[in-house]
């Protein structure tokens, strides 16, 4: 193989003379073989490398969805929880210190639930003319609407909250009973009404509760005020209809709520 030489010339602008370089045959087959083994190493590492890099970005997406619904099971796990305690609750005051006693057939008067006191032995009345929770307990502009729609249960919405100012006077959307007015960690100080016919009523996150367990409660008393306790993002009353154990829109019974919905779901 016959050795050439070849010269290369730099020109700079700053220096008259331009520098040479000079290199034979052997040195450019030196510098091609180098480049040639450095091209072929890249390939190959980015070859091997790739695959390791594509599993990398796959476990990581299902390590953080892991953490996601790792997350998402404790907030229903806790969601249960506080469900289960507020149910108990329920259960103990309505088993141990209130009967529910539907009236005999044969009375003439069937317009209304009795429920015997069984601390104080008395009975309260609920007229079925009033026990229907159509009742605004607030004026205010829905920020927030139902939904009962969601896979996950801590998606889901299970009633309405109205943006109203703090210490805003809240009313009993019903005649009813008191059968918790107390502290619960999601919707802090929370009131639970029983209408009869299956009627309860929900309002949470109370500046403060005005009323007691086992107390009665007519259509429009005020039952407490507006607050902005438990988990809250500002004053606001969180409202909900439950109808043996099932959950109603209440905008569907107070129609002043569907003109007053500004909620991102009615639309």
């Amino acid at each position: 193989m016959e050795n050439k030489n070849y010269t290369l010339y730099l020109i700079s602008n700053h220096q008259e003379k331009p520098k040479a370089l000079n290199f034979n045959s052997f040195h450019v087959w030196l510098l091609m073989s180098f480049f040639g083994a450095l091209t072929l190493f890249l390939v190959v590492f980015l070859t091997l490398q790739f695959p390791r890099a594509l599993k990398y970005k796959n476990l990581n997406a299902e390590y953080q969805q892991l953490i996601q619904d790792r997350l998402r099971l404790t907030k229903i796990v806790s969601d249960y929880n506080r469900i289960m305690d507020m149910d108990n609750y329920i259960r103990s005051v309505l088993g141990m210190d209130l009967a529910l006693k539907g009236l005999d057939s044969t009375l003439a008067d069937t317009s209304f639930d009795q429920l015997v006191d069984l601390k104080k032995n008395k009975s309260v009345n609920i007229s079925y003319i009033d026990n229907i929770p159509a009742f605004p307990p607030v004026e205010g502009y829905v920020t927030q609407g139902y939904i009962d729609n969601q896979i996950f249960v801590e998606d889901n919405h299970y009633g309405i909250d109205i943006a109203a100012a703090e210490g805003e006077p809240i009313k009993a959307a019903a005649q009813g009973i008191v059968i918790f007015a107390n502290w619960v960690n999601h919707l802090g100080n929370t009131i639970i009404l029983y209408h009869g016919d299956g009627y309860f009523s929900i309002y949470g996150h109370n500046l403060r509760n005005t009323v007691h367990a086992h107390q009665k409660i007519e259509r429009g008393e005020i039952i407490g005020y507006v607050g902005n306790t438990g988990i809250s993002d500002g004053p606001h009353l969180h409202f909900e209809i439950w109808k043996e154990g099932i959950p109603l829109n209440p905008v569907d019974l107070i129609y002043s709520y569907q003109r007053a919905d500004i909620s991102t779901d009615n639309y």
